[in-house]
């Protein structure tokens, strides 16, 4: 079987917005914004303005320049903004990691949590591949880490948890949407930090170059290239390691005895948001006397929290400081509503490697122990399945000990950091601070981590921050708001998933199977009912 390498990335373009297309001919993306410009000043439709223009012989292509050239090469963001392009790749993991957590972008990648892996899934650095001695390392520890992955799931270790011992290096596919302004905002970060970024980065934004001008939006890249104005950051953790952050100044001094702390917290409260809030206790109180209830006000409770959030959210906003396995964090970054400063997975992988290091002669001779383990959880997850069974202990500390020995070894034999990171498992801990709100603390973020569906480390981390949340909230006289922050059943009065657990039993009086399935039976039929009235 040939071996997939990094430059086997494939990228196909599914299709840019906004394009206006009629009998007349069509618009394309820099067309349409930039005559749109002119709607401030003429109040015209585009076609219209268009239409004029050709009627004043003045040439179309030569208009579109000269607006662009006055508005977003000086830096005019919304221009860039409005355009977007969608993509579909097939590469390795590391995409998902080095794009999805941009603010202004959306994707759907192929989950760990659900897709298999095996040995023809390897995904092969160039640079590693066409050195021999690299290669032989590289492919013979990443075989390790796949068959001892496999055979984690083979005893009954849960994939969320046998997960971890992955690596990033590995195939997978994603679909990203990404405005024009988010691929400047990535090319710009791929020329600063282009020694620690993956090398996939370069090819997908050449293969995005190459098609600009026939997506229409070539003009609008490169004035916004060239543009004297900084663009809304994105959390990066490719990144040069010697450049220190805030996340890593305040570890210096911060320790994070559960994993997680929370630093900060800011409360604006008024007259108005606890009337707000009181009502929702009513509301709430209310609709979950009965499951008839439920089923005839669960959508007015959700009208009224969002009401809520849309005049208050800025009320409350807190921050916490916590250290999370990559795999927990590519989680995180999907959040792109909890700004987030996130550490260099570089400076991260040096930490592990000299822990690791500390402990290499004991975990050869097989003597684990308490005190071991605990060090090594501090910058290494080890899951609790794993953690209970001698055996699975054992082989998961070898992996990943020879892991990090074998990363050492590919940066000896001068392959760089980038290309090596690729057989790195994604247990390994990341510093990270995050900010959340209202919206998240009550509905958004924290009720959907709080679920069991959750990934199980990312939901045991989020009920050690939602404990220190509420003891925070406590200790400044804000407790009674501590009764709001629950998983996300909480919100309407009955479970969403396929199944139900034991939560919406314990808050909902005679919640039972058949409700459950009656209430996703009744989602159904509404669905049914609003696509009918959309195709009329």
């Amino acid at each position: 079987m040939k071996p997939r390498l990094v430059s086997d990335l494939n990228v196909k373009i599914l299709g840019i917005i906004p394009v206006l297309k009629d009998k007349t001919g069509i618009l394309n993306p820099q067309q349409i914004v930039s005559l749109s410009g002119l709607l401030t000043y003429k109040g015209e439709s585009i076609k219209a303005i268009s239409e004029e223009i050709k009627k004043k012989n003045k040439n179309l292509n030569k208009t579109i320049k000269d607006i662009l050239q006055k508005s977003s090469l000086i830096g005019h963001a919304s221009i860039a903004t409005t355009p977007s392009l969608c993509l579909n790749y097939e590469g390795s993991k590391f995409l998902d990691s080095a794009l999805t957590g941009i603010l202004f972008s959306s994707s759907l990648v192929a989950s760990g949590r659900r897709t298999e892996t095996d040995e023809k899934d390897i995904i092969f650095p160039n640079e590693i591949f066409l050195n021999k001695e690299a290669r032989e390392i590289y492919q013979d520890i990443s075989r390790k880490i796949i068959i001892f992955f496999n055979f984690l799931l083979s005893q009954g270790i849960s994939k969320d948890e046998a997960s971890k011992i992955l690596q990033y290096g590995i195939y997978g596919t994603g679909v990203i949407q990404l405005p024009i302004e988010s691929i400047v905002l990535v090319k710009r970060e791929y020329e600063n930090e282009k020694e620690w970024m993956p090398e996939e980065i370069k090819i997908l934004l050449k293969e995005i170059e190459k098609k600009l001008r026939n997506l229409g939006v070539d003009l609008i890249y490169a004035t916004r290239e060239l543009a004297p104005r900084n663009i809304y950051p994105y959390p990066n953790i490719f990144k040069d390691p010697e450049k220190s952050n805030l996340t890593r100044e305040l570890r210096e001094r911060i320790k994070l005895e559960e994993g997680t702390r929370l630093v900060s917290m800011d409360i604006l409260m008024t007259s108005g948001l606890r009337k707000r809030l009181k009502k929702l206790e009513q509301l709430t109180e209310k609709t979950f006397r009965s499951l008839k209830q439920i089923k005839k006000d669960w959508q007015r409770l959700l009208v009224f929290r969002q009401e809520i959030f849309r005049d208050y959210n800025e009320a409350v906003r807190f921050k916490v400081l916590s250290s999370v396995p990559w795999r927990v964090w590519g989680e995180k970054k999907r959040h792109r509503t909890c700004p987030q400063i996130i550490e260099s997975i570089y400076f991260c992988i040096e930490r592990a490697a000299k822990r690791f290091d500390k402990f290499k002669n004991q975990i050869k001779r097989k003597k684990i122990n308490k005190k071991l383990v605990k060090e090594i959880e501090e910058i290494f997850s080890v899951p609790p399945s794993v953690k209970r069974n001698p055996e699975f202990l054992l082989g998961y500390l070898s992996v990943a000990q020879e892991t990090f020995e074998r990363y050492q070894n590919l940066i000896r034999l001068k392959i760089k950091p980038r290309n090596a990171i690729f057989l790195i498992p994604r247990a390994i801990k990341i510093d990270i601070l995050q900010q959340y709100d209202l919206y998240n603390l009550l509905t958004g973020y924290y009720p959907l981590r709080l679920c069991p569906t959750a990934e199980e480390e990312m939901k045991r981390k989020t009920v050690k921050e939602v404990s220190q949340i509420k003891r925070a909230l406590k200790k400044g006289g804000y407790g009674w708001l501590n009764k709001f922050i629950g998983p996300k059943c909480e919100t309407i009065g009955f479970c969403p998933e396929e199944k139900s657990c034991f939560h919406i039993k314990k808050l909902v009086k005679k919640y039972n199977k058949k409700f459950h399935q009656k209430m996703k039976t009744e989602l159904r039929k509404k669905f049914e009912k609003k696509l009918k009235n959309l195709r009329k």
